[in-house]
């Protein structure tokens, strides 16, 4: 998540995971990566812009990844 401006963006993956992303003038956002150990269908990803900037999420996958830990 990349955002700009001031304020707050809440994102929500499904019911696997959800966070809140600070935005502040001067600062790009922050990076997250979730890594699952196995598939999941029919997910919905939601973004809540609470910001007077703009914003960007990028989503993605792979076929195989090397589980956490």
């Amino acid at each position: 998540m990349t955002c700009s401006g001031s304020g707050t963006i809440d994102v929500n993956i499904g019911t696997l995971v959800s966070y809140t992303v600070v935005c502040a003038d001067g600062k790009p956002g922050q990076y997250n990566e979730v890594g699952l150990r196995h598939s999941h269908k029919n997910v919905a990803v939601s973004v809540t812009a609470k910001t007077n900037g703009s914003w960007g999420l990028s989503v993605g996958w792979t076929k195989t990844i090397d589980p956490p830990g």
